[in-house]
Order: structure tokens, then C-alpha cells, then sequence
């Protein structure tokens, strides 16, 4: 995110925290569709929406422990309750039945579109289910870099790892992909490959 994006963002918490709920609308505005994709990777898309809308409330709800400090910007924070309600969410399930992944996701709708990164990678090859396969943390950093578009450093400031530990899960995460696509026969498909080739210059 452009730290000039990134200020306007902070503006807008601190008149939310005063009470200011039209601030936070201006946030959620600016925050909703990046929250959305890194849920929407991780969960089937019925959910997501719901999850999405939780995590606003709740951050709503807990504004006023929000404090800046360096390495924890509100986009950091906010991203950390979005991680959480996942894990809260895989958690409830488990108690209910077991957790059966979805090979049948649909495309986003056309307002919540994925960066360039992402169009180039996923949609030419429906990457969600395998993503959903990798570890927590895999899932993570697979969707904040090639879904969000985030930086390596704004990455690390997120999940609190240094850039050698991000690079490496990264690399992890990507042959761990590869792998997966290739035991489905996925990886012959020229475009496949072409997708796993830009994932790696990235």
C-alpha cells in the first residue's frame, strides 16, 4: 500500500476511534475488497462474504485498542482479526463435521476483481482449492503477495516475519503448488506453467 494511501487510512481511523462512523465507512471502503480476497482463498465463497462483514464489526467494535506503532499499521491489524475469524471459523466447523474442501468455487464477481498479479495466475488455472491445501501460513503470504499484491515488507509487517523467513515459506509455498498441480496432471497445461513462472519472477 502507498504510504500515502497508508496515512489517509490512519487519518481515518483516528476519526473513528472519536466516534466518527462515516470515517470508518471511508475505511471500510478502501479495505473491504483486499479483506475479502484474503478470506474469500481460504474459505468457500458463501462464507467469505459473511466472515468479511464479521471482521469490519469486529474491528469496529475494538477501534479504540487499535494503537499505531511502527510495524503495526491498522491494515496489519485489521488483516490479523481477518486471520483469526478464519481460524475461528475452521475451529467451530471441526466440531460440527469434518472440513470438506470444495473443488466447485466460482469466479468472483465482477466488482471484486483480482489484481493484474492475480489474473494472470488464477484465472487461467482455478488455484483456490490447492491454496486451501497448503498450511496456514503458506495460504498467507500465497494470497497477500500473488492475490492482494502486497509487498515483501508490508508482508512481513503483517504476519510479523522477517524477510529471509517470508522468502523462504514463499518458496515453500509455491513448490509445495507446484506439486500439488502436477499430481492432478494440471501442470501439462501450458498456461498452468506459464502461471507458475510468473508466481516465481514475482
Amino acid at each position: 500500500m502507498e504510504q500515502k494511501a497508508a496515512r489517509e487510512i490512519e487519518k481515518l481511523v483516528k476519526q473513528a476511534q472519536l466516534g466518527n462512523a462515516e470515517a470508518f465507512g471511508e475505511v471500510y471502503d478502501k479495505l473491504v475488497v483486499s479483506i475479502y480476497r484474503y478470506i474469500y482463498y481460504r474459505v468457500s465463497k458463501s462464507e467469505a462474504e459473511d466472515l468479511t462483514e464479521n471482521v469490519f464489526l469486529k474491528a469496529w467494535e475494538k477501534r479504540k485498542s487499535y494503537h499505531k506503532q511502527a510495524g503495526n499499521s491498522f491494515t496489519s491489524w485489521l488483516y490479523r482479526i481477518a486471520h483469526n475469524a478464519v481460524v475461528d471459523y475452521y475451529r467451530a466447523k471441526a466440531k460440527n463435521e469434518s472440513v470438506e474442501l470444495s473443488e466447485d468455487l466460482q469466479n468472483e464477481s465482477e466488482d471484486i476483481d483480482p489484481t493484474k498479479v492475480t489474473q494472470r495466475n488464477f484465472d487461467t488455472v482455478d488455484l483456490a482449492y490447492y491454496i486451501r491445501q497448503l498450511p496456514s501460513l503458506q495460504q498467507q503470504v500465497i494470497i497477500l503477495k500473488f492475490v492482494n499484491g502486497l509487498t515483501n515488507e508490508e508482508i512481513s509487517e503483517i504476519l510479523d516475519k522477517n524477510l529471509g523467513a517470508l522468502r523462504v515459506i514463499q518458496h515453500r509455498a509455491l513448490a509445495r503448488l507446484k506439486e500439488l498441480l502436477e499430481t492432478r496432471g494440471i501442470s501439462r497445461n501450458a498456461k498452468a506453467i506459464l502461471a507458475f513462472k510468473t508466481m516465481q519472477d514475482v
